[in-house]
């Protein structure tokens, strides 16, 4: 797989899925591959299913918060390899047109996403088998097993698919959330996040990741943020749901943004998609046998875009219900969902609050108040979104 850590669930070919497994896990992100790495303990036979190749790459900051590296301790914590100049990156509101920065004590550790994402595979234990390229397209259960409908994705595969049963299904496939919709679950409203990769040169830029306001944005212009990560920033603009234009919005900011930081040549652009979260029904754990976790289940700070430290989390809830439930021997088929409901409510409770005070944060006014405060009251209400 030319990757730089070992993996030791093996990766399999579509012609050699199984028709049956314990659990089914959609998705090999933070969220999926946590949510394998735990519904396997105990033996069970775990099925990690991605559309893409692997190791996978996703547009993302790569920020990993607090409560990232809590998660990931038990797992053995950060390989140095990964870590970027400079190590550590503040969070830091900066408000254009007044000249406001405010810089606050949340800190991240600035990682390489790219590796990140290769060494997550690496946790897999051997009784999960692998399979990219392969699209879950339909699913439907009963009340003793999940059927899905799997897809080869490869160019040259003629569309080839075949029907998988498990005992569990684990769905953490983002913000397109195909499992989410054929639940018949509300499917989310998605921002357009669009990221450039921008020179820089060594120490040009403080070691903060600004989080920037402009009455020159445009009115679609939901915030834009700015981080250095090695030789290289990444600026970038999340828009509202609807918005047309992205790109050249995304490079009218660009050229604002050059006329108060020392940014050099772009040196790539790449576009993506983040669920817009308004409402505490937007948060779902689930129907039945199916779980879902990470963005799927709503589960990302609508405040700060940070999803990395929610994947982790409720994946790791979302498996360790399903193993608990498999090694107990329950046969209920909404045991395992119960489980992972109360283990979701301190979270639920987390984003919640957020979305109560996204509205306020969001406004014209609360990003006014914000550089009026003292910066300490900034950096306080910052540690809760």
């Amino acid at each position: 797989m030319g990757m730089r850590w070992g993996v030791r669930a093996p990766f399999i070919a579509f012609d050699d899925c199984e028709s049956s497994y314990d659990v089914v896990v959609v998705g090999a992100g933070p969220a999926g591959i946590m949510a394998a790495v735990e519904a396997s303990r105990g033996g069970a036979r775990v099925l990690l299913v991605e559309a893409g190749a692997l190791p996978r790459y996703k547009s993302c900051g790569g920020m990993l918060n607090l409560y990232t590296r809590r998660a990931l301790e038990p797992y053995g914590g950060i390989p140095e390899e990964m870590v970027l100049d400079p190590r550590w990156i503040s969070f830091r509101y900066h408000h254009l047109d007044y000249g406001v920065k405010k810089a606050t004590d949340v800190r991240f550790l600035n990682v390489d996403r790219e590796m990140f994402d290769e060494w997550l595979l690496s946790l897999l234990p051997a009784n999960v088998q692998v399979l990219p390229m392969t699209r879950l397209v339909d699913v439907a259960q009963s009340p003793t097993f999940v059927e899905m409908m799997l897809k080869d994705s490869h160019p040259s595969s003629g569309r080839r698919s075949r029907i998988v049963r498990a005992r569990y299904l684990i769905a953490a496939d983002g913000p397109r959330a195909t499992v989410r919709e054929r639940l018949g679950i509300r499917p989310f409203d998605r921002y357009i996040t669009v990221q450039e990769y921008v020179k820089i040169e060594p120490g040009a830029l403080e070691p903060y990741f600004d989080a920037l306001c402009c009455r020159r944005f445009s009115r679609d212009y939901g915030i834009g943020y700015l981080m250095p990560k090695g030789d290289v920033a990444i600026v970038g603009s999340v828009l509202y749901p609807g918005s047309t234009s992205c790109e050249r919005k995304h490079e009218e900011v660009l050229e604002i943004l050059r006329e108060r930081y020392p940014l050099g040549p772009s040196v790539k652009r790449e576009k993506w998609f983040a669920a817009h979260l308004r409402r505490p029904a937007d948060l779902v754990a689930g129907k039945g046998r199916i779980l879902l976790a990470g963005e799927g289940g709503g589960f990302l700070s609508c405040t700060s875009g940070e999803g990395i430290s929610f994947a982790l989390n409720s994946g790791i809830m979302a498996g360790s219900s399903v193993a608990e439930v498999l090694e107990g021997g329950c046969r209920v088929g909404g045991e395992a969902l119960a489980r992972y409901e109360r283990k979701l409510r301190p979270m639920k409770r987390n984003l919640e609050f957020r979305m109560g005070m996204f509205p306020l944060l969001n406004s014209t006014l609360g990003k006014t108040v914000a550089c009026a405060v003292p910066t300490p009251v900034v950096s306080k209400v910052t540690e809760r979104l």
